[in-house]
């Protein structure tokens, strides 16, 4: 029972501390600390994520396992992968896995790594060139290893898997309602440029006697001498005409 306070504790912890510009890297870290501590036989843990068709660590408590998950991304099989793709837990101990992947085996056995949980992951992409839209979740899995044999009993691994779930929900939430920030500032700021122009255009009229076209191409070509932005061509004028047409 104390489990799943432990549990419910840390995911709620995770939430209050989220924040808008935190990277998508940082809180992944944040996460592997935390299930670290959320379970007794749990001695590190490292986060695998696709990139299109290629796996790479984007956080880790111990760097020192960093081979671990080199391994499989160079052999291409192993737990971690194996979670990524399939979308379901993977536990396994060094004596199973040694039949199964060889490669990781080896590698696990010369870490002292006797026994590693894999659950997926499904997190959006860090901002820069979502692969088909905007909120289009990323593959990955979330590994947590143990030098201890048959550590994670069935219960500790669901508890995990609550965790992670709930955290691939929560980040995609986030950066949809980062996304939709970021569009309602662009409207606003569209919006106050039209309504700059607009008022500099009727100016530019009324002053030089120009009808809505010859306005807009005169403010076009001072924004090109001047090698300024027609937008601050037109508040300038907005505010304070007198500045390029005097008294």
């Amino acid at each position: 029972m104390n489990q799943f306070r432990d549990t419910a504790s840390a995911l709620r912890e995770l939430t209050e501390s989220m924040r808008l510009d935190e990277s998508r890297d940082d809180l992944l870290a944040r996460v592997a600390g935390k299930v670290v501590g959320l379970l007794p036989g749990a001695d590190a843990a490292t986060v695998t994520l696709y990139s299109g068709d290629e796996p790479s660590t984007v956080a880790a408590t111990d760097e020192s396992l960093l081979p671990l998950d080199k391994a499989q991304y160079t052999a291409d099989e192993g737990p971690c992968l194996k979670a990524a793709t399939s979308g379901t837990i993977v536990r396994t101990t060094l004596e199973t896995a040694a039949e199964r992947w060889p490669d990781f085996a080896a590698a696990a056995e010369q870490l002292g790594v006797k026994t590693a949980l894999a659950c997926p992951l499904f997190l959006p992409d860090d901002g820069h060139g979502y692969r088909k839209r905007e909120t289009e979740p990323l593959a990955g899995a979330l590994n947590v290893w143990s030098f201890e044999e048959n550590a994670f009993d069935p219960v500790e691994a669901a508890l995990v898997a609550m965790f992670t779930s709930a955290i691939s929900a929560i980040v995609l939430t986030a950066t949809r309602w980062a996304a939709a920030e970021k569009q309602a500032e662009t409207l606003v700021a569209a919006l106050e440029t039209r309504d700059a122009i607009a008022t500099a255009k009727g100016i530019v009229m009324a002053r030089l006697g120009l009808n809505a076209d010859e306005a807009f191409r005169w403010l076009t070509e001072a924004s090109q001498h001047t090698n300024r932005k027609i937008r601050e061509i037109a508040v300038l004028i907005a505010e304070d005409p007198a500045v390029v047409f005097g008294r």
